[in-house]
């Protein structure tokens, strides 16, 4: 129901991008790139399932970096075909709500409940929102430069 907090969902549209094949390419080389490991490949679709805990002290500035599983397939629509995505940042929405709850018995021996609940929503929000709304920008970018460049 609220998957939608921990999902980023989407679609490019392939008119120009020429085969399947070639789009699932470069989205493939994109996964490389972003350091994306357990990469399955199928003929219509790639998968990627890699925890944030397998390279914690790799590259923070990639697009990619906060999404944990992902899945992208060719569908056919009616305007054409698209390269549709499903991205997960579930393990880093529990690491942010266990961030959140440390910020929360911080403020709550500080300024009691109030103090307690201030500090973990503003915990919460810097850590996991700012992370999202950079990957709102550079995620949805990078996969239509992946699939245009191919």
């Amino acid at each position: 129901m609220f998957d939608f907090i921990w999902h980023l969902r989407g679609s490019v549209a392939l008119d120009g991008a020429g085969p399947s094949e070639v789009a699932l390419d470069g989205v493939e080389r994109l996964l490389e790139k972003q350091r994306k490991n357990s990469i399955e490949r199928g003929s219509d679709h790639i998968a990627f399932d890699d925890p944030l805990w397998s390279d914690p002290f790799g590259p923070n500035w990639v697009a990619l970096v906060i999404y944990d599983r992902g899945r992208f397939w060719i569908g056919q629509g009616l305007h054409g075909r698209t390269l549709r995505y499903d991205l997960r940042s579930l393990h880093l929405m529990v690491f942010c709500l266990f961030a959140a709850l440390i910020a929360f018995l911080a403020g709550l021996t500080h300024d009691g409940l109030s103090g307690g609940l201030k500090f973990a929503a503003g915990a919460f929000a810097w850590l996991y929102g700012m992370n999202i709304l950079l990957a709102l920008v550079l995620v949805p970018r990078a996969i239509r430069k992946a699939v245009r460049s191919t």
